[in-house]
């Protein structure tokens, strides 16, 4: 015996445009010209999310800075944050909500001269 379905086939399934993944970069400058400046120079960077973006820059777990761009630079400096290893965290958040973060471990230390 057979059975003939009357069923239709299903339909596919239609899913949104799949949107870029958010992605936060943070990047250290030059150590030598850093050093002479007494700083840490960081840049953060933001792609594949819908403006507007909101970046914000931890130092040590404590708010730093916050931009609406999607790039922004920071001078970490040791008159303020003192010598030592600092966690640095960067985080996004675009139109949607999505968010991204990235961190580093930045060290500062004074330069020393050599006295003879």
């Amino acid at each position: 015996m057979r059975f003939l379905s009357t069923a239709r086939p299903a339909e596919p399934v239609r899913a949104w445009p799949r949107l870029p993944a958010l992605r936060v970069t943070l990047e250290t400058g030059d150590p030598a010209t850093d050093a002479a400046l007494g700083v840490v120079s960081i840049r953060v960077g933001v792609a594949g999310g819908r403006a507007p973006m909101r970046l914000y820059l931890y130092v040590n777990g404590d708010l730093a800075e916050a931009w609406t761009d999607s790039e922004g630079s920071f001078d970490l400096s040791l008159d303020e944050y003192g010598p030592g290893r600092h966690a640095v965290t960067a985080r996004a958040v675009d139109a949607l909500g999505r968010w991204a973060g990235a961190s580093l471990i930045v060290a500062c230390f004074a330069e020393t001269s050599e006295r003879e």
